[in-house]
This record gives C-alpha cells, structure tokens and sequence, in this order.
C-alpha cells in the first residue's frame, strides 16, 4: 500500500504559503484598524463602546514624549493599580481625561508589529477587560489576573502573554483563543486613534492621585466576579476539548493495534458483511419490481384491494426483516471478538480493510 505524501519537493511552497497567510492576517488587521479608527466620535466628544459620550478637552499642544524614567515609573503604577482602575471604571470612564489616560506598554504580532496595538489608554483597557473574556484569566490557585500585553503569532496561536495580578505581581502566560485577544484589543484601540492626538489626558500619576483624594468607597464587583466564572468556565470547556481529542488519539492507536492483531478475523466479518448487504440490495430491487407489478395488477383490475394487501404485507416484513438482519449483524458481529470495547464500530473496521484512514495505513506502522 502506497504512502501518501503531504509535502511537495518544492522547498519554496512552504515559504509561499506562510507569506500569503500573513499577508492575509496583515490585511485582516488593516481591515480592523480602517474600520475603526474612522469611527464618528460626536463633535468635542468621545463615544465609548456603550454609547456614554464623553465631553473632551483640547489638547493645547503635543505631549512631549516621557522620558525613560517616567515611563517605567507610570508602568509601575499601572501594574500596582490595574485591579483598582477595574474596581472604579465607572469613575474613570465617565472623564475623559481619565479615559483617554496613555499606558505605557506596547504589544505586538507576528507579521503586523505594533499596527493597531500602538498609544493605548486607560479606558481602552477598561473596556478591552469588560468585553475579552479572554483578558480574565485565572490560575489552578484561583488567583486573578488580567492580561496587559500581547505578543503572539496569528498563524499558530503560539503567544506569551503578559498578565498581572491583584498583587501587581507579573509573568509572562500562554492564553488560549488567541485571535479573540489580539483582534478585540486592535477593535477598541482603533476606535480612539484620533482622540489620543486631539484631546488632554491625565497621567496615570494624576489619576491615582484622583481616586487617592476622592477615596471611593469599594465596589461589590458582581460584574466582574461573573466574568472571571466564565473565564474559568472557558479554559475548563477548553481543557476537556484537550483531553477529549488526547482520547480519541489514544482510542485511534488502540484500534490500530487491535485491527491488525486481528486481520484475518475482520476480513471475514467485513467479507460476510458484504455477502449478506449484497443480498439485502438485491432482494430489494426484486421487492421493489414486485411490489410495481402488484401496483399494475390493482390498476388493471386482475386483483381487487384485499388480494393485494395479501400480497403485498410479506414483501413489506420481507424488507423489514432484511433490514434488521443486516443491522444487527453490523450491531453484533464485533462483539464476539471485542466483547468489551463498544466504541469500536464496523465502520472502523471497514476504513481498516479498504485501507482508508490516516489512522489504519499500514506503511503509516512502520
């Protein structure tokens, strides 16, 4: 039995094939940030992702850019705050100031860089936290954390994400869903491209230095305990996925190696499976002519109702009968040879003796 071959001698295919799959993701990502960032904000305002429409300040003129030691000293407070920038979004989302606050952190992808990732805010967090399941996650431990930087590659899904927890604490964490991430982060950090450059914003310094003088009493954060449940309900539904394809590998390499410890015996099954279906299809075509030669009969007056349905009642459990003899030879032939493995089907058995099936191909055992 011949090997299939799955690569070509054209060492250039794959290389072609990964440039068209990022270009691809490149256009995807352009598609995105087009579509976003020419958004209509109303006049002097900002509309966020739930329709609230902020009051905006001009911008006198440009920021100038933060020096090294500001900017890590901003980072620092954005990691030591992120869970209490959640805890008191409703406040920060109702300034603009506050919203439109510049994070230093800067993600990225493979094949795009930093395209639809650059100048993110506060708000833009917020909102990206709010509705990215996959930006709550959570540990076997149970501990919380959210994601603050992407870095991945589209095509795989291979990533390291940054994550922080209620601590301030840091590491870097593989995040299942990828795509989910990356896409819904560029969707909302698109949609402000322009207000970043037009309006005044607060530093994370000044924020918290905001909600410090205000002292806001804590929030009974139902929402967000919701919302970490599904994270967790997600990367479990995720895990079972794993473990049920881990299964079916193990269940495919078990009958592999019950088939062929068995060859000769499954031949014969299939070989009298066939003998008794070929019988099955040929009496049915007979039945069949029959029955249309009881139907002229009636038609033509040679037979009246009650001869016919005579007739015509044991060519129906005729067929019946014929049916259910097949059906349960396919139900019970295995069973003798594999009285407990229930999962193995006569279908299986017919892939290995046709010799279909990636997992039956006997070159494929060595």
């Amino acid at each position: 039995m011949k090997k299939l071959r799955f690569m070509s001698n054209d060492p250039t295919i794959g290389f072609i094939n990964i440039r068209r799959r990022s270009s691809l993701t490149k256009s995807i990502v352009m598609e995105i940030i087009n579509k976003e960032s020419n958004f209509m904000h109303p006049e002097g305002k900002i509309q966020l992702l739930d329709g609230t429409a902020l009051d905006c300040y001009p911008l006198g003129r440009p920021a100038a850019p933060q020096r090294a030691e500001v900017k890590e000293a901003e980072e620092k407070l954005f990691f030591s705050n992120a869970f209490r920038f959640l805890q008191y979004r409703d406040r920060i989302m109702s300034d603009s100031r506050m919203f439109l606050c510049p994070v230093p952190i800067q993600s990225g992808i493979a094949y795009t860089g930093t395209s639809g990732f650059q100048r993110p805010t506060l708000g833009i967090y917020l909102e990206w936290w709010l509705n990215c399941e996959r930006a709550l996650t959570c540990d076997e431990n149970g501990t919380k954390k959210l994601v603050y930087q992407i870095n991945g590659s589209t095509l795989s899904g291979m990533n390291k994400c940054g994550v922080v927890d209620t601590n301030g604490k840091t590491e870097t964490k593989y995040v299942f869903s990828f795509s989910s991430l990356w896409s819904s982060f560029i969707r909302i950090n698109s949609r402000y491209d322009e207000a970043k450059s037009l309006y005044e914003a607060y530093s994370l310094k000044r924020v918290v230095e905001i909600l410090d003088k205000e002292n806001l009493s804590l929030i009974d954060d139902k929402e967000m305990e919701i919302l970490y449940l599904k994270s967790v309900l997600c990367r479990q539904q995720k895990d079972m996925a794993n473990e049920m394809k881990q299964l079916e590998v193990m269940i495919d390499m078990l009958k592999t190696r019950l088939f062929h410890e068995h060859r000769d015996e499954l031949k014969a099954i299939m070989a009298n499976y066939e003998e008794k279906k070929e019988k099955k299809e040929q009496r049915e075509k007979e039945i069949y002519e029959e029955r249309k030669e009881l139907r002229r009969k009636l038609k033509s007056g040679e037979i009246d109702n009650k001869q016919y349905q005579k007739q015509l009642t044991p060519l129906k459990k005729e067929k019946e009968d014929n049916d259910y003899m097949v059906r349960e030879y396919r139900r019970e032939a295995l069973r003798a040879l594999f009285p407990r493995l229930w999962f193995i089907t006569i279908d299986d058995v017919e892939k290995f003796c046709s010799g279909l099936g990636h997992a039956f191909n006997e070159e494929e055992l060595g």
